[in-house]
């Protein structure tokens, strides 16, 4: 199996890294050029949870034109607001049984795929594995957790099952889901009441279950979104804050993806999580004060770098 990350930033570099022990033959896709030069020349290094420091030779690409092959398996990894562009772009790297996994962050990742190729193809997941890139070809393991892999409206089928076991042959803890849609829901719970506030502070992950403060805004900005999850179709109680702490806990090194978005002075994915909340609250008649707080936040330090108005 040809495996092609698409968006190997810290999260797809590990995916594609973890993923090279198995049988599959993996390349890594980014427009960062000098992350792909870096792993190109010295290979990628993790800097692992028990500080360890471990080497990976991967094939890395810049450009669709020098991929080698087909991809079998696209896993996509780019930024929400990205997707459709960077799915377009590859075209030329598929072929007719190739198949497309998301395991990006936000609500809308998975229709912007099947819009650009037959929506049978797709794939979704979610992923509680957290990393942080430290420079180009270097990215620090920053928190482990669950991958669950399914299609949209159907039980997951033999294909799914098949990807699983890929996963787990990587060391990854994955599991089949016939309810990916509810833990997409539940994934953007996890990353409205984390990576705004991060965004906002320069903290780590684990800060927000450890201050106070913190907590009391994470708290907030996820007890503001369950309604907005009911009314959407996904029951989720008030138990899915502590939820959200525990993996503000699990990753408690990480830098959450925005975060290190607004390090690098980047484009963030705001308005595909927090702001995700807002919209919905606004179809649904619901208030979401403290989310269109931070989405505004995050989008006024945005404009502030990218000299946007």
């Amino acid at each position: 199996m040809h495996i092609l990350i698409l968006g190997a930033g810290a999260m797809g570099s590990l995916l594609g890294a973890r993923l090279s022990g198995t049988s599959a033959t993996v390349s890594l896709l980014s427009t960062n050029r000098e992350h792909i030069r870096a792993v190109s020349g010295d290979g990628l290094v993790i800097e692992e949870l028990d500080g360890s420091i471990v080497p990976y030779r991967l094939s890395a690409f810049h450009s669709p034109r020098d991929v080698p092959g087909t991809a079998d398996l696209v896993i996509v990894m780019v930024k929400s607001y990205a997707t459709r562009d960077a799915v377009g772009s590859i075209t030329d790297c598929c072929g007719a049984s190739t198949v497309f996994l998301t395991l990006q962050n936000g609500i809308g990742n998975w229709e912007n795929i099947a819009a650009v190729v037959d929506r049978k193809k797709v794939l979704v997941g979610s992923t509680a594995q957290g990393s942080t890139l430290v420079r180009p070809g270097r990215i620090r393991h920053g928190g482990n957790g669950a991958t669950f892999i399914g299609e949209i409206g159907v039980p997951a089928s033999e294909r799914v099952r098949e990807i699983v076991e890929l996963f787990r042959s990587a060391g990854l803890v994955t599991e089949p889901s016939d309810h990916v849609e509810r833990l997409i829901w539940e994934k953007l719970m996890v990353n409205a009441g984390i990576n705004a506030i991060t965004a906002l502070t320069g903290i780590r992950n684990g800060v927000i279950a450890d201050f106070a403060s913190a907590s009391s805004i994470c708290r907030a900005a996820v007890e503001e979104a369950l309604p907005v999850a009911r009314a959407k179709g996904f029951e989720m109680g008030p138990e899915t804050v502590d939820r959200v702490l525990s993996v503000a806990r699990a990753t408690a090194i990480n830098r959450s993806s925005m975060g290190q978005d607004v390090d690098r002075k980047k484009r963030t994915e705001i308005d595909a999580i927090n702001g995700a909340i807002v919209a919905f609250g606004e179809q649904c008649g619901i208030p979401t004060p403290v989310n269109r707080t931070l989405t505004g936040l995050v989008k006024t330090l945005e404009a502030s770098y990218l000299g946007k108005s």
